[in-house]
Parts: C-alpha cells; sequence; structure tokens
C-alpha cells in the first residue's frame, strides 16, 4: 500500500454516519482520495463538498456492489464501516430480528470484500473491518449484535492468512463504546464512552502503524478481553450488572 505521503485512493463503507462519517472527512483533511459509500443522501452531498466521491450503494445487494467497484480504478485502502445493533430482550427470542442483524453486519461486510479484494491485490492495499469489544465476552441482550461481530472476528482474522500471500494487508478494529447514532439507543452504562474523532485517530493511527488488531480503548478491551479468558461466573456478573434493568 502506497504511504500516507502518498495520495491513497480509500474506500469507506458506512461513511454517511457515526464512525465511517469521521474517517472520511478526516481523510478529505488529509487530501486523500475518499470513496465515500452510503445510503443517506444528505451525508453523501456534505461529503462530496468537501471532495469525497459518494457512491450511493445498498451493501446487501451483490451484484450492484460488484459493479460499483469494478468501476474503480485503484483501491489502496478499504475501511469496512457499515453495520446494525438491534437488541433482543429475554425471554422473547426475536428470529427475525437476529437474523436482520447478522445479515447486515455479515453481508455488507462480505458483499464489500468481494468487491474491493481484486483492487486491494493489484495495489497490494489493506483490509480493514470493524469489529467490536462486544465479540470479546458474552452480553446479555447483545445477543444478535455481539455473534455478528464474533463472526467479523473471525472472518477478518482468517483473511490475515489467507490474503498474505497475496500481499494484502487486514486489519481487525475492536472498538469499545462510541457516541454515534447507534449507540444513542442504548440504555445501559457505556464506560470510556469514545467520540467519533478519538475513534477516527486511533483506526488511521492503527492502519499507519500497520497493526493487524486496532483496539480502544485500552482501559475497556483489555479488561474485557482478562474477562473472556476466566470462569463464565466472572463474565457473567459484569454482564448482569451492565444490563441490570433500572
Amino acid at each position: 500500500m502506497a504511504t500516507t505521503t502518498e495520495r491513497l485512493h480509500i474506500v469507506i463503507t458506512g461513511a454517511t454516519s457515526g464512525i465511517g462519517m469521521q474517517l472520511a472527512k478526516d481523510y478529505l483533511a488529509k487530501d486523500q482520495h475518499v470513496y465515500a459509500v452510503g445510503r443517506d443522501d444528505e451525508a453523501l452531498a456534505e461529503l462530496k463538498s468537501l471532495g469525497a466521491t459518494p457512491i450511493d450503494l445498498d451493501l446487501m445487494d451483490r451484484e450492484a456492489v460488484i459493479a460499483a467497484f469494478e468501476k474503480l480504478d485503484t483501491i489502496d485502502l478499504a475501511i469496512c464501516c457499515a453495520g446494525a445493533c438491534e437488541y433482543l430482550d429475554m425471554p422473547n427470542f426475536d428470529s427475525e430480528s437476529f437474523m436482520k442483524v447478522m445479515s447486515v453486519n455479515m453481508g455488507t461486510l462480505s458483499h464489500a470484500i468481494e468487491g474491493v479484494l481484486p483492487k486491494l491485490i493489484a495495489s497490494k492495499g489493506r483490509l480493514v473491518g470493524l469489529g467490536s469489544a462486544s465479540a470479546y465476552v458474552p452480553f446479555a441482550r447483545a445477543e444478535a449484535y455481539g455473534s455478528s461481530k464474533a463472526a467479523i472476528h473471525y472472518l477478518m482474522k482468517t483473511l490475515q492468512i489467507s490474503l498474505a500471500p497475496f500481499d494484502v494487508a487486514v486489519s481487525l478494529v475492536v472498538p469499545g463504546f462510541v457516541d454515534t447514532p447507534m449507540t444513542e439507543q442504548n440504555d445501559f452504562p457505556m464506560p470510556f464512552l469514545q467520540t467519533p474523532q478519538q475513534a477516527s485517530q486511533a483506526i488511521r493511527d492503527g492502519i499507519e502503524a500497520e497493526h493487524e488488531v486496532i483496539e480502544f480503548p485500552r482501559k475497556l478491551t483489555l479488561p474485557l478481553k482478562t474477562l473472556g479468558t476466566l470462569p463464565d461466573m466472572a463474565w457473567q456478573q459484569v454482564s448482569k450488572q451492565l444490563y441490570k434493568k433500572s
């Protein structure tokens, strides 16, 4: 992949909200060539005014995704941020909601990967996927979201191995809580809440340093990883306290 002293061609999915939008703005401020992928016309117009190339695209439409990315001459860096979150409230297991979250989070990512991979192989670029610290330990109500993120963790770590012979680097981003429209629905404590600006800085620094795993904030992700190695009773108690109904 080209160094950041050169002008990169960067695809960002989920670029019309939250972390993706902040990344798009920050890379544009550094005079990088950003392909901003999303569905929000107003947000796409704003990013276009800042110099982005907007791509209005339904990432769940596999053929449309592949066709859209085939039209791009070069992709040096692809950052996949698109996703959704819905919580499940027991004792009712809503399989429709569960499958919606799994389908959106895995579908948008897998379609994007298929679309950008030929270009990344040509440029010897980097693929970045957005996971979540929720994948480290099971949390009540996050059955759908956490399961989808755990799947993303497995996928990205596997791609680190399988794409290495093709000189494509792969990074897994593991954020804690970030203040975005997605987390506005959360009715539970969010320790060490990060701003989109902080999240963008951490991700961009990690990409610049060529890290395979980009975790932040460490004061949240490290304890969660530690909890994940402890007996079930330990993390179950933490989860119960975190999601205790008021």
